[in-house]
């Protein structure tokens, strides 16, 4: 009784939300082929006409071919199972395909807005002596591990690069100008104390569950600058910076961080 409904092409087209187009095109193929009417030649469609172009419509969501659904929509029970199977595993080899794609431009898209974010916080050195220093950098740490430091600057938006490059150049401009200062003074140590509160600012923002810098690590940090490709980028703000820093940092850190981890 349910096949007693009767639906025009126009009526079946508002139902199952596909153009009157498409419905031509099914008819031509072969795949949903209606009644046509003896008096006028009218397309007419039944209802189970409705429950095959609801099938079809499931098919080409999954980027079947015209010729695969007339397959499954003309295969027997045991046949549909095997034809289905066949056309999961494509999906599946297609969606991993896709995956692998989406990985490749995601990396591409981190790679690009780290440059940026890197870009922007080396501005204020000239260009042939940040080439020099990362391909210092490269020759020593190798290219995964360079690598791998770069996407994490891929976290930051250009606005809190911009803000990070700000606060990070004032204090050292500040810094630069005490060179030559005992490490032990009030402005000195102050400094060195902004320079520690910047640092895990911005370590905060590029780090999940990120807390404070320990002892060990800010030890670490300063020890860093007598490596040749960071003495030179420190000494770029004036000669003897990195000896400077180095020496007030393990002061901050061994009168304010022992004990910390």
């Amino acid at each position: 009784m349910a096949d007693a409904k009767v639906y025009s092409v126009s009526q079946l087209s508002k139902l199952a939300g596909v153009s009157v187009k498409t419905l031509h095109y099914y008819d031509h193929k072969g795949l949903l082929v209606p009644i046509r009417q003896p008096d006028n030649g009218y397309r007419t469609y039944s209802q189970k006409h409705l429950v095959i172009l609801q099938q079809i419509l499931i098919y080409r969501a999954l980027d079947f071919s015209i010729e695969v659904i007339k397959n499954l929509l003309n295969a027997k029970s045991q046949d549909l199972h095997q034809a289905l199977l066949e056309q999961k595993m494509m999906l599946v080899e297609r969606q991993q395909s896709i995956s692998l794609m989406i990985n490749s431009i995601e990396t591409t898209m981190n790679n690009l807005q780290a440059k940026k974010n890197l870009d922007i916080l080396f501005q204020d050195i000239p260009k042939d002596k940040v080439e020099r220093w990362d391909a210092m950098t490269r020759s020593r740490a190798g290219e995964d591990k360079v690598q791998e430091s770069v996407q994490i600057f891929a976290k930051l938006s250009e606005q809190e690069t911009q803000e990070l490059h700000a606060e990070s150049l004032a204090i050292t401009k500040a810094f630069a100008k005490t060179i030559g200062q005992p490490i032990d003074s009030k402005e000195v140590q102050e400094l060195t104390d902004k320079h520690y509160k910047s640092i895990n600012h911005m370590s905060s923002l590029l780090v999940d569950d990120f807390t404070s810098l320990s002892f060990d690590s800010y030890i670490q940090m300063a020890n860093s600058v007598d490596m040749s490709e960071m003495k030179e980028l420190c000494d770029h703000y004036g000669e003897g910076y990195a000896e400077h820093a180095r020496a007030a940092m393990i002061y901050y850190a061994e009168r304010n961080l022992r004990g910390s981890k």
